[in-house]
């Protein structure tokens, strides 16, 4: 009988590495923060630029005491000048997980000369990105692509995206931008490639895409009507829009994060991820939601 008991053992532990995904945990949880927006200047209205590294700071710590998986800054990690991602890259540098970012709009509120430092800066393998957490995809995108500020203004890509503003989307708000075709060419191969795997997908994005907004991508309904097609697709999470939003739209759940600068207290929160939820334990600001998935 012991045989028999050792044997079984030694079949399951061998099941178990030949095949991880049946090893692996079915939940894990993120840290997230919208907007941080770091500036050393006056505060202006509800805008404390001045206390962000303290908030920041505070975060990092609570995260430190939970066993994350990583945490998600969904861009404007400071609000203008090069110098200020120092600070909070020092910050960040004690989080016990990997930080992710994505791109915001003030990411280039800097002097041209360092435009094309910015991804570096952050750690971030590229403009646009993808990563894996247990079976879960997360699709970082850059919504800067197709802008009339991110780009060095000598640069082809400048000159190219300005006739394009001026051909596609004059009228629209300059402090918003578009996803180009390069880069929605790839989202589409990334999403047919999780579509076939079954493997659910998380959109991380600085600008929302609904429900309707002024912060809203300028090409918001081409990217709206390539993500509907793939029920992989279970949430598009953003920032940009301070006081936050949400909407649900073909299955796919649409949260804007409350932004951390705007407030005396804070906003970021936890999220726990789990085969039937997404479950966002708010802090601060940021409010609590429940959101079934399938």
């Amino acid at each position: 009988m012991q045989k028999y008991t050792v044997s079984l053992l030694i079949n399951l532990l061998l099941l178990l590495v030949c095949c991880p995904s049946i090893a692996a945990n079915d939940t894990f949880t993120l840290g997230v923060i919208a907007d941080c927006q770091y500036a050393e200047q006056a505060n202006k209205g509800t805008r404390n630029y001045t206390s962000c590294p303290q908030k920041f700071s505070a975060a990092v710590e609570q995260f430190n005491q939970h066993p994350l998986s990583g945490v998600l800054h969904l861009g404007d990690f400071i609000d203008r000048e090069f110098k200020s991602f120092t600070p909070l890259n020092t910050i960040s540098s004690s989080l016990n997980t990997p930080l992710y970012h994505v791109l915001g709009n003030h990411e280039f509120s800097v002097d041209d000369k360092f435009k094309m430092r910015i991804t570096n800066t952050l750690n971030m393998p590229s403009r646009y990105y993808s990563f894996e957490i247990n079976n879960w995809l997360f699709i970082a995108l850059d919504g800067n692509d197709v802008s009339t500020y991110a780009w060095p203004k000598n640069s082809k890509k400048h000159q190219q995206n300005m006739t394009l503003f001026n051909s596609q989307y004059k009228g629209h708000e300059d402090w918003n931008g578009a996803i180009g075709l390069k880069q929605l060419k790839w989202l589409e191969k990334k999403l047919k490639v999780a579509q076939l795997k079954e493997q659910p997908v998380v959109l991380l994005s600085h600008f929302p895409i609904f429900p309707e907004n002024n912060h809203n991508l300028w090409n918001e309904q081409e990217v709206l009507t390539l993500i509907s097609q793939y029920p992989a697709v279970k949430a598009w999470f953003n920032g940009h829009n301070h006081v936050g939003n949400y909407a649900k739209k073909d299955g796919i759940h649409f949260v804007t994060f409350h932004a951390m600068l705007d407030t005396d207290t804070t906003a970021f929160s936890t999220l726990e991820f789990s085969p039937t939820q997404l479950k966002i334990n708010g802090q601060g600001r940021q409010p609590s939601m429940v959101l079934p998935i399938k």
